[in-house]
């Protein structure tokens, strides 16, 4: 199955809602590992509620080419917004700003959007799937997500996703809900 037709799948099952259960945070720190073809690294993560349904998110990946080692930097600044479609899953948009800086002379920025659903398929299993574009990219990326909840404070995830100018990627992650 391609990973086009799996996000469609999972979005779909996500927002008719297969199992009722509590909302997922929108108040986290998060370290992942990151594997992108031809990159690798590591991403810090912050998000913070302003209400019931605004958030702000901020983003930071540190990585390596695999090609030539040149180190990249990519910071995002997003404010978020947050809408239960039924009791499990949420849609979610974002908009922000981003900015890339590498050896080698390229470094830019501009904007980037996101919209996707989050939801939790059952007391402890979250998932979400997310369509995101950057301007500094011109790129669309499409990521699914698992996420394990040990408890209301700590979980494990697992992401894959596809990128228009980055390919293929996979993803692990440790959240610190709050």
């Amino acid at each position: 199955m391609s990973l086009k037709k799996l996000f469609v799948a999972t979005t779909i099952a996500l927002s008719s809602g297969l199992a009722m259960a509590n909302g997922v945070s929108y108040d986290y720190v998060q370290g992942s590992l990151q594997d992108y073809d031809g990159f690798d690294g590591v991403e810090f993560d912050g998000s913070m509620s302003f209400d019931q349904n605004f958030y702000g998110r901020a983003e930071v990946l540190k990585g390596e080419t695999d090609a030539f080692g040149i180190d990249v930097d990519r910071y995002r600044f997003n404010a978020g917004f947050h809408s239960p479609i039924n009791n499990s899953v949420d849609f979610v948009a974002e908009a922000g700003f981003e900015k890339f800086d590498a050896e080698g002379g390229f470094d830019d920025s501009g904007f980037n959007v996101l919209a996707g659903f989050r939801g939790m398929a059952s007391q402890n299993f979250e998932l979400g799937g997310y369509a995101q574009y950057s301007d500094v990219l011109e790129s669309t990326d499409l990521t699914l997500e698992g996420r394990y909840h040990f408890n209301n404070k700590f979980s494990v995830g697992v992401e894959i996703g596809n990128d228009d100018e980055l390919d293929d990627h996979i993803g692990a992650s440790f959240r610190y809900s709050f």
